[in-house]
């Protein structure tokens, strides 16, 4: 969905979202709005098998979570310059829409990337008990939620709202028990559009966001080689609130707007 920009004839800037696992676009429709408030033009869109996007020419059966990268981020990128042709190309990657980004092979043409609650999947990543828990995670509780599902679809509140493609599932847990995640080698995915992009990063992560802790996002800002890097460490109490977690950094809460929100347009327009 496109929310254009206010008092604007044309687009200048775009950003895309890129959402995370399991959410459909509808849930970042305030940043969205917010964004075209700030002379932003922004578009949600929705993975193969996810929200207005279940149905397509593509089984479910097939559908990976390398394709959410490599053919619907990239379609979307590929449409916003054939139709619109912005000065200035943006992009918000949520969760695992910050882990794929570099999956798409137009991911270069952005020049500035905002990564907010995200990093690597891969327990290894993770300090202290949370590595434990995580890796029970994806080596029981995952594999055994897997015997009980039918069909092609995942259906758990634990991934978010909706079900999701089966195998998209199956891939994502593949790559968390690998040391590198996506990034491992022997996934045999193509990653050479990571080290070219160039654009300036601004990763955000929430103290108490228990799936993307400090120690996995610097995990994945490794693999964004050629890009300048910024990080901001944001603790609910800085913005006068009790808990953030995973997915509050997009509800919205006049804190939100003012403690996370303004600071990535900040960025946007540095």
């Amino acid at each position: 969905m496109l929310y254009p920009a206010e008092s604007q004839n044309s687009v200048n800037r775009l950003i895309i979202i890129g959402s995370a696992f399991g959410v459909p676009q509808q849930y970042y429709k305030h940043v969205a709005h917010y964004f075209a408030t700030q002379g932003v033009t922004c578009l949600t869109f929705d993975y193969r098998g996810i929200g207005q996007s279940k149905q397509g020419t593509m089984p479910a059966k097939d559908m990976l979570m390398e394709h959410w990268g490599q053919l619907d981020l990239e379609g979307v990128i590929q449409y916003v310059e054939k139709h619109y042709q912005p000065e200035e190309l943006y992009y918000l990657g949520h969760s695992a829409g910050g882990q794929i980004l570099g999956l798409a092979p137009s991911s270069h043409l952005f020049s500035k990337v905002i990564l907010a609650a995200t990093g690597v999947g891969a327990w290894r990543a993770w300090h202290g008990i949370q590595r434990y828990l995580l890796a029970a995670m994806w080596y029981f509780a995952m594999p055994g939620m897997m015997l009980f599902q039918r069909g092609d679809f995942f259906h758990s509140k634990m991934l978010g709202p909706i079900p999701v493609p089966k195998h998209a599932v199956k891939q994502w847990v593949e790559w968390a028990k690998s040391e590198d995640y996506l990034f491992t080698p022997a996934h045999g995915l193509d990653l050479s559009g990571y080290k070219k992009i160039t654009a300036e990063i601004f990763a955000l992560t929430i103290s108490d966001d228990w799936y993307a802790p400090q120690s996995s996002r610097d995990a994945l800002l490794a693999h964004y080689k050629n890009s300048h890097r910024e990080t901001q460490y944001v603790m609910p109490s800085d913005i006068g609130l009790k808990k953030i977690g995973h997915f509050g950094a997009f509800r919205k809460k006049q804190e939100i707007i003012q403690g996370i929100w303004q600071p990535m347009v900040n960025f946007l327009n540095q």
